[in-house]
């Protein structure tokens, strides 16, 4: 058990390490030979629906058999020993004390009276050669009513007046852009485009859930501590004003739940497909969830914001770390199940308040009983993208250009969610 649990932590890093695909590894997880598929003698012509209906219904009925044998020795082996795993939470385990009962208390209590708060964003990004924009705007929704949203744009200039040598200023430009992604392509290379992309309104989904509602339960999308806040997509002063507000949610707020809608970890959901609907299992701690890739981040400047932790002056790494020891350490992390036709969904919580933490979770994604996730963060994320998504930006854009006397030129507007 142990074992598994390190490398779940190991494996739960924000970028892709993929294992060089071997011709053996192939075989063994698609059941035939690399030089098989790659000869296109073999492949079928056209489409064989009666022979891929079979195939398909013969491969699920084959999984289905081993998940269902599975999910019982994790109930039976697995499930009673969470507890005594090294370095478990002593809140580690299996709750199965909800009942429709609870549930229906939740939803008049908490949920349906606003005394729960959800906070969803958005990006959306207008690129061209002279000028990218990118469009930031986070949204609060309860089941009382829209609490609010707010945005900000960012405009990315590449092309620049300049009086200095024309070579060396078309130089510095052809070697700047050459170091970004294709137009509407992202990039992780880019820094600054990762900052405003995902950093960024990160920033401000926490921020805004935590200053601008005055609701007694706060709902989040994702982690409560992503990737892109912690790293601070390279910059030092991201990552130290990000842990500040992460600070105050997570050690002076307490009453909150995040809930991962695409969550990376396949091991965490695999002990969750063994959970009966309104059952959860707190299976860590969330500074085990980021300590493999926390101890990566390094920053190349110094900070330029305050970097006094409790009136300490700290290097931003040193922010991180503390972070993760002191601060994420608060938090568990589970796995819950709305209903029988739901995937189990990833929660975090504070230890503090778990409990109620993740009958507000369940309780809200009852309804939406095919997906099984909270129906807040979808409004939230609906009415986010009905005030910023569409076509908003790119008609404003489209709109300046004509008054300039050009062309909507060489772009597309593309909206991102990235949790």
């Amino acid at each position: 058990m142990a074992d598994v649990f390190a490398r779940t932590a190991e494996a739960a890093l924000p970028v892709s390490r993929p294992d060089p695909a071997t011709a053996d590894a192939f075989e063994a997880y698609f059941g035939e030979r690399l030089r098989d598929t790659l000869d296109l003698g073999q492949w079928r012509e056209g489409v064989d629906l009666v022979r891929e209906y079979a195939r398909i219904e013969r491969e699920i009925e084959h999984a289905t058999a081993f998940e269902t044998v599975q999910q019982a020795r994790v109930r039976e082996l697995v499930y009673p020993r969470l507890s005594f795993t090294p370095g478990a939470p002593p809140e580690a385990g299996l709750y199965d004390m909800l009942t429709t009962e609870h549930i229906a208390e939740v939803h008049r209590g908490l949920l349906f009276n606003g005394g729960v708060t959800a906070c969803d964003g958005t990006t959306q990004a207008h690129d061209t050669l002279a000028l990218t924009v990118h469009q930031i705007g986070v949204c609060l929704v309860s089941y009382t009513g829209n609490q609010g949203s707010w945005s900000t744009r960012l405009f990315r200039r590449d092309l620049r007046e300049d009086k200095g040598d024309p070579v060396a200023v078309m130089n510095e430009l052809l070697e700047r852009r050459g170091l970004r992604a294709g137009l509407n392509q992202p990039d992780r290379r880019d820094g600054l485009s990762e900052m405003a992309q995902r950093a960024v309104m990160s920033f401000a989904e926490a921020a805004v859930l935590l200053d601008r509602t005055r609701s007694v339960w706060r709902m989040g999308h994702g982690s409560p501590a992503p990737y892109q806040l912690l790293a601070g997509a390279g910059s030092p002063d991201m990552a130290i004003e990000s842990i500040k507000v992460l600070r105050r949610l997570i050690e002076g707020h307490r009453k909150f739940v995040f809930v991962a809608s695409e969550s990376g970890d396949r091991d965490y959901l695999t002990f969750g497909q063994a959970l009966r609907p309104l059952e959860y299992v707190v299976l860590g701690a969330l500074n085990e969830r980021i300590e493999g890739w926390v101890k990566e981040v390094h920053f190349s400047t110094r900070p330029t914001v305050d970097n006094r932790w409790d009136g300490q002056p700290l290097s931003a790494e040193d922010w991180v770390r503390r972070f993760r020891d002191e601060v994420a350490s608060q938090v568990l992390v589970g796995v819950y199940r709305a209903s029988a036709l739901a995937a189990p969904q990833v929660f975090y919580a504070h230890r503090a308040h778990f409990e109620v933490a993740a009958a507000i979770a369940i309780a809200d994604s009852v309804l939406l009983p095919d997906r099984g996730f909270p129906m807040l963060i979808d409004l939230a994320d609906r009415a986010c993208r009905s005030v910023y998504g569409g076509g908003s930006l790119n008609d404003m854009i489209d709109a300046a250009y004509a008054r300039c006397g050009v062309g909507h030129r060489f772009t597309s507007e593309r909206t991102h969610r990235p949790h």
